[in-house]
């Protein structure tokens, strides 16, 4: 499989943090037509600020990346943009936005359920067609399709993952350390996977993996909770 190019940096609309660094500049798609704005985003969790004054706009073909040290509030800004958790301030507008694919490393799998039941159940509750087999092949899980999810490896698991996140075929991809379980078929399938995903949609990914970094067209650094 030919290796990903390096995406140009940088696309994204404005980007604004209150402490921390940003980088990126405005873009005529992120400014014109925005899959995803965040305007002023804080969250305090006992008593103190794992990020404010976050502010962000992206347009398809943007790649946000979410940097800085355990603890910073990446997961949890990931959260808020997806609409799990309320932020303490600020706001997230998604104009018109209904499909969001979200991917992490505590995503819970039921272990009982085989790959295509759980393919074909995620399908029926977002009103999709499931195309269970298309996405078993596609992410090489077709053998494991009826063995219990229980008795995936790990990289498999988190190959299956990035089906469920992908099979709404999402606006706005949000995926926390994607490559943390994968091997390296895996991430190459992922790589390939986020490729695609650019030509029509948004996507945040909250890394420290440096090999992830290169295809990000933005970043924000979020510092210690304050």
């Amino acid at each position: 499989m030919d290796r990903p190019r390096r995406l140009a940096r940088p696309l994204c609309g404005r980007i604004r943090v209150g402490w921390g660094d940003a980088s990126g500049r405005a873009a005529t798609v992120a400014a014109l037509n925005p899959l995803v704005s965040a305007d002023g985003l804080g969250k305090e969790l006992g008593g103190r600020w794992l990020f404010r004054g976050v502010t962000f706009e992206l347009g398809a073909g943007d790649v946000l990346l979410l940097i800085g040290p355990n603890g910073s509030g990446k997961s949890t800004l990931l959260k808020v943009v997806s609409g799990l958790v309320a932020p303490t301030l600020g706001s997230v507008t998604r104009p018109g936005l209904n499909r969001v694919g979200f991917t992490a490393l505590d995503q819970s799998l039921y272990s009982a359920l085989t790959p295509t039941e759980h393919l074909e159940l995620a399908a029926q509750l977002r009103g999709v067609e499931p195309e269970a087999d298309m996405w078993l092949r596609r992410m090489q899980l077709l053998p494991q399709a009826r063995q219990a999810t229980g008795t995936l490896s790990t990289g498999q698991r988190a190959r299956l993952k990035l089906a469920l996140a992908l099979q709404a075929r999402p606006d706005l991809l949000l995926m926390d350390e994607p490559s943390a379980a994968l091997d390296d078929a895996g991430r190459a399938l992922w790589q390939e996977a986020l490729q695609e995903h650019r030509q029509t949609g948004a996507t945040i990914i909250a890394t420290n993996d440096k090999e992830d970094h290169r295809f990000g067209t933005c970043a924000i650094t979020l510092g210690e909770p304050k």
